[in-house]
């Protein structure tokens, strides 16, 4: 059985690798939880011990006492019986159980501060295992989180560059398009006028030969 002085290091180192093992980084912390369940069942454990100590040494020192009770009655029936001899031995002896009961008792009060000192270092141990515990709960959902934003972000960036590349490429064949169209409508234009610069050509040249005809009559034939 660990002693006392070992149980109470013990549980005090756990607490100081616990909290060193925090102040590494986040991406420690599933390891640390799942190390500290473990340290917290040895944690408890040990302060188990204690209690079960201080119990025992209950137990003997009432032993103890009842023996040392029990040799006092000894002496009285000696003493009735005028038997010195016997009267002083059980004296001893019940001097001698007192004694013990008196040391139990030293050793039941200091193990009854280490048993105080054992629950208030496990119960601050499991408020940081729990704290702990919650913190990285909530690291855990705001990466989560964090995730599905970015994921959706990236998504609406794919979305847009697709967009924008759609655009500028509806864009681009519009302009040519247009461009097109612009020079097909510039040639027509210029095909229509040069239909109207012949017929006015021909209308003149038949105007002529009517005036001529009329001025001159048969002769110009």
């Amino acid at each position: 059985m660990k002693t006392l002085k070992e149980i109470s290091e013990q549980v005090r180192e756990n607490i100081n690798q616990f909290l060193e093992a925090v102040d590494g980084g986040e991406s420690m912390l599933d390891k640390i939880i799942v190390d500290m369940k473990v340290r917290l069942d040895e944690a408890k454990d040990l302060v188990a011990i204690a209690i079960a100590d201080e119990e025992t040494l209950k137990r003997a020192y009432q032993e103890a006492v009842d023996t040392a009770n029990v040799w006092d009655e000894k002496a009285d029936a000696a003493l009735q019986n005028q038997d010195i001899a016997r009267a002083s031995e059980a004296q001893h002896r019940r001097q001698h159980y007192l004694n013990l009961a008196d040391g139990y008792e030293r050793q039941i009060a200091a193990q009854a501060a280490v048993v105080t000192t054992l629950k208030t270092a496990l119960h601050e141990f499991y408020q940081l295992f729990q704290s702990t515990a919650e913190h990285a709960e909530n690291l855990f959902h705001r990466q989560k989180q964090a995730k599905t934003r970015s994921e959706l972000y990236q998504l609406i960036a794919a979305a847009e560059n697709a967009i924008s590349t759609a655009l500028a490429r509806s864009e681009e064949k519009l302009k040519t398009t247009e461009k097109k169209a612009e020079m097909w409508k510039n040639r027509n234009r210029s095909d229509a006028a040069n239909v109207k610069k012949g017929a006015d050509s021909s209308n003149l040249d038949q105007s002529l030969a009517e005036l001529k005809r009329d001025v001159l009559g048969d002769r110009c034939e």
